[in-house]
Order: C-alpha cells, then sequence, then structure tokens
C-alpha cells in the first residue's frame, strides 16, 4: 500500500495556523472558534440522520440550543468573562429534554419513531456540544493553549498511528460489525502512537510535566480516542454512509476529525483538574 499524499498534504497545510489559532487567540475569540466547530459537527450529526432532507429544516433546528448549552451552560473562567451565569448547564438541559420530549408527544409523524427521533434530536446537542465544550475549560486552566496542543497531538498522533499501522500491517479485524477496516493491530499501533506523542509533547510543550502523567495520559488518551473513533464509526455505519461529510478533502468531514477528540478532552480536563501533578 502507498501512502496517501493528498492525506498527508492536507493536513501539513491545516495543522499550523490551528496551531496558530490555538495559541495567539485571546479567550473569548477562542471559545467563539469552538462554538463554530460545534455548530458545523451539529449540522453534520444531524445531516446523518436527516439524509432525505435538509439539516437547517429537519434536526439542524436544534443547531442553536447546542450553541446556547456552550454559552450559558458553563460559568466562564477567569478570562474567558466577568459576567455571572444564572442558569447552569443542569438547568438548560433539563429544560430542553422538556420541550423536545413535550414537542414530540404532540407533533410526531409516525408512532413507531416516536421515541427514536426525540433521542436523535437530544444526543446532537449533548455529543458535540456537551463533550467539546471540554476544550473552553481545557484553555481557561493554567498555560491552557500549550495543554490544547499537547491534547491534540496525543489525539491526533494515535489516530495517524492507528491508520498507518493498521493499513500496512493490519491483518485481525478489530470490531468489523461496526468498522470493518479497522484492526487489532491499527488499534496496538493507536496506542503506541499514544505513547510517543505524550512523550514528544512533555519534551516540547510541558517538559514539567511528571512521568506518572506521561503513562496514565497514554492509557486514557489513547483508549478514549480509540472509543469515541469506533462511536462515529456505529453511527455512520447504522445510516449507511462512509464519510460525515467531503469537507475536509481526504479526510472526510469535522465530525470524522473530532469523534476521537470529543472523547478524550472531557477525560483530559478532568485528569488535569484532579490528578495533575505537574506543579
Amino acid at each position: 500500500m502507498t501512502i496517501p499524499k493528498n492525506r498527508l498534504l492536507v493536513a501539513a497545510l491545516l495543522l499550523p495556523p490551528l496551531c496558530f489559532l490555538v495559541i495567539w487567540l485571546p479567550a473569548f475569540p477562542f471559545t467563539l472558534l469552538i462554538a463554530v466547530l460545534i455548530v458545523a459537527v451539529q449540522y453534520e450529526y444531524y445531516g446523518l440522520f436527516y439524509q432525505n432532507a435538509s439539516p437547517a429544516t429537519s434536526g439542524g433546528r436544534y443547531i442553536g440550543l447546542g450553541l446556547g448549552l456552550l454559552l450559558t451552560g458553563y460559568i466562564w473562567q477567569g478570562t474567558l468573562s466577568t459576567v455571572s451565569i444564572t442558569l447552569p448547564a443542569h438547568g438548560l438541559l433539563s429544560i430542553f429534554v422538556i420541550i423536545t420530549f413535550t414537542y414530540y408527544l404532540f407533533c410526531f409523524t409516525d408512532i413507531r419513531n416516536a421515541f427514536v427521533e426525540p433521542a436523535v434530536v437530544l444526543m446532537g446537542v449533548a455529543y458535540p456540544a456537551g463533550l467539546l465544550t471540554s476544550l473552553i475549560l481545557i484553555r481557561a486552566l493554567p498555560d491552557g493553549e500549550w495543554l490544547i496542543l499537547f491534547l491534540l497531538m496525543v489525539v491526533w498522533g494515535s489516530d495517524a498511528m492507528a491508520y498507518y499501522v493498521g493499513s500496512f500491517l493490519g491483518k485481525r479485524k478489530l470490531y468489523p460489525i461496526v468498522s470493518p477496516h479497522k484492526t487489532v493491530e491499527g488499534a496496538i499501533g493507536g496506542m503506541v502512537g499514544s505513547g510517543m506523542a505524550c512523550l514528544l509533547g512533555k519534551w516540547i510543550l510541558l517538559p514539567v510535566m511528571q512521568w506518572r502523567d506521561v503513562i496514565a495520559l497514554t492509557l486514557l488518551l489513547g483508549i478514549a480516542g480509540q472509543v469515541g473513533d469506533l462511536v462515529e464509526s456505529l453511527l455512520k455505519r447504522s445510516v449507511g454512509v462512509k464519510d460525515s461529510s467531503g469537507l475536509i478533502p481526504a479526510h472526510g468531514g469535522l465530525l470524522d476529525k473530532v469523534d476521537s477528540l470529543a472523547f478524550a478532552a472531557p477525560v483530559f480536563y478532568y485528569y488535569a483538574s484532579v490528578c495533575w501533578t505537574m506543579g
């Protein structure tokens, strides 16, 4: 097998400006950048389930609610904002659940789908917005911009290693009913890539990180990222599509690129908040 040059070229073109934005954007513009990312990912998510209609006129009408969960569901910290938030995430999400199920109680189209449709709508808010907002919380931590870069390095390093090892050496199927192309060898390669990226991140970005953190994050982020990738494969396979969109040439859609990150980000945030031993 030959290395797909277009895939490498697109990654090489996109990574430098992404790193620049993470490092140099002030906190509030960074929050808006994540808001745009979440809206785009939600659009792709609803597009998977509403393939016969425009996401903007079907499930996509709930995209704004995911954005609301992002902007009003958290008490912003430090330089993010000095505004006091009176409605916590739990309250906002509870109201959204009640309104969604009440709407479908009276407005369902087929009673056999009366459970499925609100579940799809609710997950379209909880999945992208609920998980990716962890990036904002990570950015608000001390040295948050370097923590974000470290997270991206580990998650995408693991993804890349899993892809190439699986492509060249993969023989035993990992979970064929969910993802027919993923292999056991690729999963092992992903864990190796996670460890290599953690070591590189410690050396370049976070030299004061303790070795226990390197070991713990290799395992936690490597496993969380691969589970997130499999979950997105399950969603796509259940509706019969290969990629969430064709937005990124040779890579697929945004959902295809942040599936691992969405699962790894909250794990990393809570580890950094509770178990961090760098200081």
